[in-house]
């Protein structure tokens, strides 16, 4: 026999994406964000995705603004920028753990009043941090232009279903969870139980936008932090910190 928990974050969070674009469209673009604000940018990304494929007819399209990709290459939309990161997640890194069972269609069922409120330990995080200029300075610098891309909501961004036997209780110390650092704050990536990693399950979530962010800048490609796995450098050592913490508390 078993029973189950379901761990997820808070209702607000929502979509980012990092991709590369031309020097032109962060060099047009840059000054006119930190002027006056991502609006306009905004405006003319969703001009964009004019659907009859008529962007100049659409409010907010901006005829003088560079191709954003080379020539050789079709813009679709924002969430498809996305050859450095793209994640869905709840803001921050606070979780909420909670008794579930699994409902008609299979979905999961809980109740709001019995959650489990988790300061989960960090196992290990990636910057993804742009920078305003291009960074040379160093012979491994590999700095490209981006385009930073969120989409804040408020719902469901998914979560992760724990299986625990019947007789065993679920220990909050026990959840990890690795992060990734970005210009919108922190988002989880990967998420431990006992040491053994669970996929986050994105079957049910439900959310409906709350506004759109955008900003260009360069990411410099030397400081991309890995996803750590089971043989890397920094793998033990990352397992042997949480040890250690849980040795403190």
């Amino acid at each position: 026999m078993s029973k189950q928990m379901y761990i997820r974050g808070s209702n607000y969070g929502g979509e980012m994406t990092i991709g590369t674009v031309t020097p032109e469209f962060v060099e047009y673009w840059q000054p006119i964000v930190e002027e006056e604000g991502d609006s306009r940018l905004v405006e003319h990304l969703m001009a964009l995705e004019s659907w009859d494929g008529t962007p100049e007819e659409e409010d907010g399209f901006d005829k003088d603004s560079p191709a954003i990709y080379p020539e050789d290459e079709e813009w679709n939309a924002w969430h498809d920028c996305d050859d450095i990161h793209h994640d869905s997640s709840s803001n921050g890194t606070e979780l909420m753990a909670f008794p579930m069972t699994v409902g008609e269609h299979g979905q999961p069922e809980y109740e709001w009043e019995e959650a489990i409120e988790l300061e989960p330990h960090q196992l290990y995080g990636r910057e993804m941090y742009t920078q305003d200029t291009r960074v040379d300075d160093h012979e491994d610098d590999d700095s490209v232009p981006v385009l930073v891309f969120y989409s804040s909501e408020k719902g469901d961004f998914g979560g992760w279903t724990i299986d625990l036997k019947d007789d065993e209780e679920f220990d909050p110390k026990k959840v990890a969870i690795s992060i990734v650092e970005t210009d919108q704050g922190e988002m989880i990536e990967r998420l431990f139980y006992d040491k053994k990693e669970y996929d986050c399950e994105y079957d049910w979530c439900d959310s409906r936008g709350k506004g759109y962010y955008a900003g260009v800048a360069w990411f410099n490609k030397r400081y991309e932090d890995p996803h750590l796995n089971e043989g890397d450098e920094y793998w033990d050592d990352s397992w042997e910190d949480y040890e250690a913490s849980l040795e403190d508390e």
